[in-house]
């Protein structure tokens, strides 16, 4: 029974299990395509491919070369500038810069960073002044003319961290990535230092707003430009500065007739001092240049000073000391007990400040710095707090100085005193009254001398070059080198297209061929 079911189920097949046979149609409307049929068109027409290949390569080579020639891009001159001038020292430029203390009082070294030789913070924006600009425009006649703001608009400054700021700058800017506030606080109060060295650019094309075109100067000219606006910053920089460090005349304000002999000495033993020590602050480049004129250099001003000082001033300054030589004994013990008392409460002064500053300096620990909120208005960074803390040590040390100072003239006034006091009043004789004026005649024979040497220095090349320049430099890469890349490109590209149109000659051919029914039929 069961097999006679199984054959039913056999013999009642539906359609889904027919078997179709499909027997080829030579009428059928479907066209097909000979891969061989195209390979061998392909070789019949390799001539043509060849030509094809040439014109495709010689295109893709030669329009990157056209396209440089139609937007070639625009040059840029660079400059790297050297600051060479003296400027004050670390130490004297934060006392500068609050009033502590004046530029004579300064000494002067080498410039290491953007430091003004009068110890602020050097400009170096000023190069794109309308003074600067203005007078190299004035100088100078170009092809084409352009205006100070087209060439303002044109000139690019970048300064140069050293090496530890650009370190600490990278760090602070990861910190600040990670939105760290602390960080970001530190990264805006950050002082970095810089280099005495900046790049300075110039590029081509100055756009014109009135006549609304681009005016390109020529290589030549755009390095000229270049040059002489450096050349012309120098000068400026001369007329701003050089004339600062010249020695301060203190002789010609000592009246010998309206002050005592022991006064005048004191102010004329004073201003040799600063001569000499204007005199010995200088560099040993600046110490060795010699004179045209005198054929002296200022080391040799400076042996003049010492044996001027210690065998004209001294000689009569302890003459006139141990005989109490005076006009007036009376006028000069009141003038020396004024001095003695304003010596006395400067340095209470300074004592009651040295005193304070030991109180916040005890405080202070250097690994421990106490940081308030940032939402409150006196939060402060660590690196501020450190700063305040270190310019706190620089004061207390300058405190002592001044204590020091203070204390041997309140010793010298108090003997001079004791010693006038006691000693019988001498009048003044001609021979010292002469004496006193030509040892006034000679210190301010000496300081014309120093002031003219350093006048003839200040006009010679070591001073005439506040900044040295390197020459513009900046060269557009020839059409070759800078479309090489390009031209590969276009040759690849050319090869790919010439390998297309080959391939669909040979195609086209099978694909237009009409089926032949009747020779399919038979």
């Amino acid at each position: 029974m069961e097999n006679k079911e199984n054959k039913k189920e056999l013999l009642q097949a539906d359609s889904s299990r027919q078997i179709n046979l499909v027997v080829n149609r030579p009428d059928s409307d479907e066209t097909t395509i000979d891969l061989g049929n195209v390979l061998l068109n392909m070789k019949a027409r390799r001539r043509l491919f060849a030509w094809v290949l040439v014109l495709c390569l010689v295109v893709g080579v030669c329009a990157p070369l056209l396209l440089y020639q139609f937007s070639k891009p625009e040059l840029t001159v660079t400059s790297v500038v050297t600051l060479r001038y003296e400027a004050p020292v670390a130490s004297d430029i934060w006392a500068i810069r609050n009033g502590r203390k004046t530029l004579k009082e300064a000494s002067f070294a080498p410039v290491t960073d953007l430091t003004a030789p009068d110890g602020f913070e050097l400009d170096v924006n000023q190069i794109t002044s309308a003074y600067v600009l203005q007078t190299v425009l004035d100088s100078i006649v170009l092809s084409k003319p352009i205006t100070a703001d087209m060439l303002r608009n044109n000139i690019g400054i970048r300064t140069l961290l050293t090496e530890g700021s650009s370190r600490a700058r990278e760090s602070l800017q990861g910190l600040a990535e990670t939105k760290n506030a602390d960080a970001y606080a530190q990264l805006l109060d950050a002082q970095m230092q810089y280099q005495n060295r900046f790049v300075i650019s110039l590029t081509n094309g100055f756009e014109d707003d009135d006549n609304q075109k681009r005016i390109q100067l020529t290589d030549a000219e755009l390095k000229l430009l270049l040059d002489r606006i450096l050349t012309v910053y120098n000068d400026y920089l001369i007329r701003t500065y050089a004339d600062v460090k010249l020695p301060e005349d203190t002789f010609s304000m000592i009246d010998t007739k309206e002050l005592d002999v022991a006064d005048s000495l004191d102010q004329l033993r004073e201003g040799i001092d600063k001569l000499h020590e204007y005199c010995d602050e200088k560099t040993d480049t600046v110490k060795a240049y010699r004179s045209a004129s005198t054929g002296r250099n200022l080391k040799d001003w400076i042996e003049i000073l010492t044996t001027f000082k210690s065998i004209n001033i001294d000689y009569l300054y302890s003459l006139v000391s141990e005989e109490a030589v005076t006009r007036d004994k009376t006028s000069l013990m009141t003038s020396w007990k004024y001095q003695l008392r304003t010596a006395q409460n400067n340095l209470d002064e300074v004592n009651e400040n040295i005193e304070e500053t030991k109180k916040i300096l005890k405080s202070y620990k250097n690994d421990e710095v106490y940081v308030s909120l940032q939402e409150s208005d006196a939060a402060k960074t660590t690196k501020a707090t450190t700063e305040y803390y270190n310019r706190l040590i620089l004061q207390q040390n300058e405190n002592y100085e001044k204590a020091a100072e203070l204390k041997a003239t309140i010793a010298d006034y108090t003997g001079r005193i004791t010693k006038l006091d006691a000693a019988k009043e001498t009048e003044v004789s001609e021979e010292i009254e002469a004496e006193l004026n030509r040892s006034l005649a000679s210190a301010q024979s000496l300081y014309e001398n120093i002031r003219t040497h350093m006048e003839e220095l200040f006009t010679s090349p070591m001073y005439t070059t506040f900044e040295d320049h390197s020459a513009a430099q900046g060269k557009l890469p020839s059409f070759l080198t800078a479309s090489t890349k390009k031209m590969i490109i276009g040759a690849v590209a050319g090869v790919v297209i010439a390998c297309g149109v080959w391939f669909l000659a040979a195609l086209l051919p099978e694909c237009s061929k009409k089926p032949r029914k009747e020779e399919n039929a038979k």
